[in-house]
């Protein structure tokens, strides 16, 4: 298989945020609040002086990626956190989640089907990596130090649950950082690690362009 030709980037006007059965929910930690963006595409929050915009590029037939854009438009420099949610989008009886620490994914098994989660920046690969029953999802229960930025760490659960990991944001004045993440389904492990190391590796999968 050609790698360079089997990944390839389209342009999408819109944005899918559930096409396949995890559904994707990004929110932004900042000074102690959390925004979800719920169905938008894009986001200003004046307070804080941040902007949010997410792209969606055509990967792969098995793959969801998202690029995110998160703008500094102050004159100050500021931190934040990426927090990325994929939860499944179906009731089923035999829904498993965990953190893989040893291969640094995040893992879903529902309806024999296996969900690889992951994501990236330029701070490195995902952050603070925990699955949460999805009743703690509203709740205080989901985080450790909401103040701090800090998830309430549980490594596995069974039944419905959601995975949640962050990204570290370091912004300068009027700088935009761009992070990604994604999730691939299969049927095989081996297949789903495959195409995992396949976007880390190839440059293809990260375009520059806002």
């Amino acid at each position: 298989m050609n790698i360079n030709a089997y990944l390839h980037a389209e342009k999408d006007d819109g944005m899918v945020i559930c096409r396949k059965s995890l559904i994707f929910s990004p929110g932004l930690w900042v000074n102690g609040k959390v925004y979800w963006l719920d169905d938008a595409r894009e986001k200003l929050l004046p307070k804080e002086e941040i902007s949010i915009k997410i792209r969606q590029p055509n990967i792969h037939s098995k793959v969801e990626f998202f690029d995110i854009f998160v703008t500094n438009h102050s004159r100050n420099s500021k931190d934040a956190k990426l927090i990325l949610m994929q939860q499944y989008s179906e009731t089923a009886n035999d829904q498993f989640s965990f953190v893989s620490p040893s291969e640094d994914v995040i893992y879903h098994f529902a309806d024999k089907r296996i969900y690889l989660v992951n994501g990236m920046n330029s701070t490195g690969r995902m952050k603070q990596c925990t699955v949460q029953p999805i009743w703690n999802l509203s709740t205080d229960r989901l985080w450790s130090c909401r103040e701090s930025g800090v998830l309430s760490y549980q490594p596995m659960a069974k039944g419905a649950a959601a995975s949640l990991f962050s990204l570290d944001l370091e912004m300068g004045p009027r700088e935009t950082q761009k992070s990604s993440c994604w999730s691939i389904e299969g049927t095989e492990k081996n297949t789903v690690i495959n195409l995992n190391h396949m976007l880390l590796k190839n440059t293809l999968a990260f375009p520059d362009k806002k």
